[in-house]
């Protein structure tokens, strides 16, 4: 549990100190992000499912339970980050999901079905650890810039997922060592592809500036 704790922190260090550099007064890269959130965000619903339905009745059915709450404590967020977009002015249709958004969510699907369903569990509380820490200050700040209805994914989640983390922390304390190894690797696997993601999104702007679908 102490290894997870310290890859947890580590990771979201990391991350912590390059938002505050990064441009979100540029409209273009916070729109990017928004979209590129959408593209991973409806795939949440969709995981938590899978890897509920391979949690077994005997030993890991209360955990199953817990998956299926969350499932639809998730349903229908990827909808706040398309109200952003059309916020701010864009739609769905003018950006292309990256391949670094891809690489982030895109091995979820492997791990849960052929390395353990609980894998899941370090790219969930990887975010949800990362919106605790980030979303308030950034939906505050980003609030002012461009209002408050553009805002809207960042508002939510920085007030749900402090208690989202508080009952991971709670079934992570009820599962054996080699479990844990595999959720700290993806954890730090799903940190690297996050990071990647970011700064695509960040180098999208600056090379290419984005050119809106009339």
């Amino acid at each position: 549990m102490d290894k997870l704790k310290e890859a947890l922190n580590h990771s979201v260090s990391i991350l912590l100190n390059s938002y505050e550099s990064m441009p979100w007064e540029n409209k273009d890269f916070y729109a990017n992000y928004m979209a590129q959130t959408f593209f991973y965000v409806r795939h949440s619903t969709r995981m938590l499912a899978l890897s509920a339905g391979r949690l077994n009745y005997e030993q890991q059915q209360m955990i199953h339970l817990r998956f299926l709450k969350h499932l639809g404590e998730e349903a229908n967020h990827e909808r706040l980050a398309l109200n952003d977009l059309k916020a701010l002015g864009y739609s769905i249709e003018d950006f292309k999901e990256l391949n670094s958004t891809r690489f982030f969510y895109e091995p979820q699907y492997f791990k849960i079905e052929h390395q353990d369903p609980l894998a899941l569990m370090g790219y969930i509380l990887y975010l949800e650890v990362l919106a605790q820490k980030i979303c308030p200050p950034l939906s505050k700040k980003l609030s002012t810039i461009y209002g408050k209805k553009a805002v809207t994914f960042l508002f939510v989640h920085g007030e749900e997922d402090p208690h989202h983390v508080e009952e991971a922390q709670k079934l992570l304390a009820s599962l054996p060592p080699q479990t844990l190894e595999i959720i700290t690797e993806n954890l730090l696997q799903s940190s690297c592809a996050f990071n990647w993601m970011m700064k695509e999104i960040e180098d999208s702007v600056a090379f290419q500036p984005l050119k809106k679908i009339a």
